[in-house]
């Protein structure tokens, strides 16, 4: 079951306007001024010239891919899996950032004095409002999207057109007071405001022709949004000049008490305050397709990638994504400085990622068809990506703290990685035999922390050997439930897929009644074995039930099985058959007696399933 495709182009040039704009226009110009000065027009107009390409680049992937996983799908095709993990991990990460980071902003602005209670009530409320008009379906989310987008228009427009007619030119001199350094720096900060290109791209599937519709409005919008952003930030400083804007922490609502009578300040907060809840909607509605695209691949929980059957949404995904928005946000409402600055560094990391694509790509697969050709297509990346390195050294150069905030991001980049292995262990039986492979050194070390004597009894106990069984340890691994078989059973058959794993083994066991079998089948007759254990494999298997189906029909009749299988740990979820007693007992045929215990130790669910076969 796919998602409902709904979206056109005007929808699409609003929700793009409304996504990229953000709380940057309203907030950043005053940071500009105070690193730059008037100058900071230069670094307005530089930025402008950049997210251009930086969209263009963006058009022509999803011409060539229009796919939800957006990020993640450009560069999955150009450089492989891992790599487009970590960047559709990344592309989550400021998703949420930038929620929280929209959430409380719209708080700041129109609530200055409201107390913490206050604003946590708020705030979830918000975004609790979103996520069901989200689940509710991409129409019911396409026309709150498109309210959004035009009252972010007018409350640019109405600041530009009368303030242009206040503008004093004697407010952009000197013009040349400030050295490069602090443009550059001044660009560093301003970026924030034109991203959000990859808002269009999660909703992919959910465009009408996305193939040839959405490189167009990407565009488009990208252009609109520059020249608006220039001429708002032009408007500001010619009519309060630098030094004033660069005091200000809400340069937009001191030129509105310029421009308009007091008794219109009201209108004009309320104005700003319905994009920048605008905005965090658009990232709510689009980034848990993100997570829906990443499911599908299985590189993410299953659970993501299921559609609602009414409203043709990723439930799951938008449920998930509203638990976590609600936490980041609460944290932000405590440090909502620190939180901004985490994003820039790694959307700069991300947008590299991505244009670099863009370059490989057109080596790879130069005669792939593209509904969009942008310019510079093999140079340009490069360049973008010099420039975006130059921007991060600038600002680890220039400002405090710059490397802690850096090294934050890396670490939540980094974190990705352990859900990626334990992901893949339970999806890709390629992936699980090289990674024990490589990890047979100290997986005894590590495994024994979970896996001890304790355990061990338990599950050899419930097999009911003597020294007449036949036994299989499927998933044998390095051998600790084999040695402990091998001690009560006249002989065990130990198979598993990794070579390194069974090297081990084969050591610890230490007796003639084993025999080992690298193999990623089960192809024993029926009736074979007397009995059969299998100590942390289930987890790792994409059906899990088509195995135990198998390991139940070669048990003889009255033969018994053990097993154990690790469910939730620390913060990660449980394969799906391990959600509950009743997802555990569907894996079993009829014509078994089957005993279930759930025990939760060292932060992890470890699941018991033992029984006999009638």
């Amino acid at each position: 079951m796919g998602l409902k495709q709904s979206i056109g182009r005007k929808t699409l040039f609003l929700l793009m306007v409304n996504g990229i704009i953000g709380t940057g226009i309203y907030f950043l110009p005053s940071i500009g001024a105070r690193y730059a000065g008037a100058e900071s027009l230069i670094s307005w107009a530089i930025m402008a010239v950049v997210s251009v390409f930086i969209a263009c680049y963006f058009a022509e992937l999803v011409s060539m891919f229009p796919k939800s996983g957006g990020v993640y799908e450009y560069v999955k095709r150009a450089f492989g899996e891992f790599p487009s993990f970590l960047v559709g991990w990344v592309s989550w990460i400021i998703a949420n950032i930038t929620i929280a980071m929209l959430v409380v902003g719209s708080l700041k602005f129109l609530f200055p004095s409201a107390d913490f209670i206050f604003n946590i009530t708020y705030s979830v409320a918000i975004i609790l409002l979103f996520n069901f008009v989200s689940y509710r379906g991409i129409d019911w989310a396409s026309k709150l999207l498109v309210f959004f987008g035009l009252i972010t228009m007018v409350s640019i427009l109405v600041v530009i057109v009368p303030g242009s007619l206040e503008v004093n030119p004697a407010n952009f001199e000197p013009f040349f007071a400030f050295p490069l350094a602090s443009v550059l720096i001044a660009l560093y900060f301003i970026s924030e405001t034109f991203f959000g290109w990859e808002i269009a791209t999660y909703l992919t599937e959910e465009v009408k022709n996305a193939r040839k519709v959405i490189p167009k409005m990407l565009v488009l919008s990208t252009v609109v949004m520059s020249l608006l952003s220039l001429l708002f930030v032009f408007v500001s400083i010619g009519v309060l000049g630098s030094g004033r804007m660069g005091e200000s922490e809400n340069s937009s609502l001191l030129v509105a008490s310029e421009i308009f009578p007091k008794e219109f300040l009201g209108i004009f907060m309320l104005l700003v305050f319905m994009p920048l809840i605008g905005t965090a909607a658009s990232w709510i509605v689009s980034s848990p397709r993100l997570l829906y695209a990443m499911s599908r691949d299985r590189v993410l929980p299953p659970s993501f990638s299921k559609v609602h059957p009414r409203y043709k949404t990723p439930h799951n995904a938008i449920i998930f994504q509203a638990a976590v928005t609600i936490f980041v946000t609460v944290v932000a409402l405590g440090d909502f400085t620190s939180i901004l600055w985490l994003l820039l560094p790694l959307a700069m990391i991300m947008y590299s990622c991505v244009v670099l694509s863009v370059a490989k790509l057109r080596r790879t697969m130069p005669d792939a068809k593209r509904y969009f050709r942008a310019p510079f297509g093999r140079a340009g990346p490069f360049a973008i990506m010099a420039f975006n390195v130059l921007l991060l050294y600038m600002w680890i150069h220039e400002v405090e703290n710059a490397v802690y905030s850096l090294a934050m991001g890396i670490f939540f980049l980094l974190f990705g990685i352990p859900l990626y292995i334990l992901i893949k262990l339970q999806s890709d039986s390629s992936f699980t035999e090289k990674f024990y492979d490589r990890i047979s050194f100290f997986w005894d070390m590590l495994f024994s922390r979970w896996y001890s004597k304790r355990e061990e009894s338990k599950v050899v106990s419930r097999m009911g050997l003597s020294k007449k069984s036949v036994a299989l340890d499927f998933g044998c691994g390095s051998g600790f439930t084999t040695r402990a078989v091998s001690s009560k059973a006249a002989k065990v058959v130990a198979v598993d897929i990794s070579a390194g794993q069974m090297k081990k083994a084969v050591k610890k066991t230490g007796f003639d009644n084993v025999i080992f079998i690298k193999s990623h089948e089960l192809a024993f007759p029926p009736g074979t074995f007397d009995a059969v254990s299998a100590v942390g494999v289930l987890e790792h298997l994409d059906y899990p039930h088509v195995p135990v189906r198998k390991l139940v029909r070669m048990l003889k009749k009255g033969g018994r099985f053990s097993f154990l299988s690790f469910g939730r740990s620390f913060i990660f979820p449980a394969p799906e058959f391990l959600k509950d007693e009743e997802s555990v007992r569907k894996l079993f045929p009829g014509n078994v007696s089957l005993d279930i215990r759930k025990e939760r130790r060292l932060f992890t669910d470890y699941w018991y399933m033992w029984g006999r076969k009638n």
